[in-house]
């Protein structure tokens, strides 16, 4: 009999795809490569780092995780149709450039596909696969679509330019990449994380800063802001914390909570610091200093550091 594996981008989408009485097995993986150090190492290397970056928010055993994740991937590779199911966004993204770098080395299976959208039809705002109900799920496997040899060779360089310690391979892929539809997009949120210029924020940060300044700096507010007007990254929970914990760590905010359980009674609001960061007042770089990963550049200290000017395309260091 065929053996068919699914991989896909999490545990919401594969409770629905187990529903849909599709045939094969489902596999999730679903590190969050957004966040945190992604660095060119061994395998070892790589989960003692992302490790160590996960138990500094909250969650524990991440290494034997993401070890299971690459464990049960290899495993795939020998069946004769692999699937991969990943959305649009960032998240998604960065984890389909590291799996589709790791199964060329290790090697390809007989048919590699994947399914992978951006909207539905039943869904205006659509955010995930997670969110579709089993049958949508189901009238997707269809439309599953051969992976090219470029879109494989996509994926290596974008990753490899991921991981360097010098980002300014990324805007050039940024456009040039062409066999993965979302990619480019995805490389550019990527860029908009990076400080911006003449505040020091990220876009995150900034979109959360504003809103929060607006009076609209409910946690429900801030998600839905998030994702009606980012839906290349949709906020989650816990990237929310992790944004709110920083400003307010800047000296930016107050009330901020400390973790996800924290979220729904949190009332932040914004200081006079904040507002004069908001305003481009003050650079938040200089005045507090920085230290957060993006791939694998380490942004730290009061500067210089990379960032992302969005209106003229192009990395500068300042």
């Amino acid at each position: 009999m065929e053996r068919i594996v699914h991989i896909c981008n999490g545990d919401s989408t594969a409770d629905q795809l187990s529903l849909a009485e599709l045939p094969g097995e489902i596999r999730v993986w679903a590190d969050a490569l957004d966040r945190g150090p992604v660095l060119p190492v061994a395998d070892a290397e790589h989960y003692a780092a992302r490790a160590a970056y996960w138990a500094q928010h909250g969650t524990a055993d991440a290494a034997g995780k993401l070890a299971t994740y690459d464990r049960d991937l290899d495993a795939a590779l020998a069946a004769e149709e692999v699937i991969l199911w990943f959305e649009h966004d960032l998240f998604d993204q960065l984890a389909l450039i590291r799996i589709l770098s790791r199964i060329a080395r290790k090697g390809l299976p007989q048919t590699l596909t994947i399914v992978s959208i951006d909207r539905h039809p039943a869904i205006p705002n659509f955010l995930g696969l997670g969110e579709l109900e089993p049958e949508q799920l189901a009238a997707l496997w269809p439309q599953r679509a051969p992976l090219s040899r470029d879109s494989i060779d996509e994926a290596i360089t974008t990753f490899i330019a991921l991981t360097s310690a010098d980002p300014r391979g990324l805007p050039f892929l940024a456009r040039r990449v062409k066999a993965l539809p979302f990619l480019a997009g995805a490389i550019e949120r990527h860029l908009e994380e990076f400080p911006d210029p003449t505040s020091g924020l990220s876009r995150t940060e900034r979109q959360v800063l504003a809103a929060i300044a607006r009076g609209e700096g409910s946690p429900t507010a801030l998600l839905a802001g998030s994702h009606a007007t980012d839906p290349r990254y949709p906020m989650t929970d816990g990237y929310l914390v992790a944004t709110l914990t920083g400003l307010a760590a800047a000296g930016f905010i107050e009330g901020a909570p400390t973790n996800v359980a924290g979220l729904a009674s949190a009332a932040p609001t914004v200081t006079a610091l904040g507002r004069q960061a908001l305003a481009g007042a003050i650079d938040r770089v200089h005045e507090v200093g920085i230290d957060t990963w993006r791939g694998g550049v380490h942004l730290t200290g009061k500067g210089p550091v990379w960032r992302w000017d969005s209106r003229e395309r192009k990395l500068v260091e300042k």
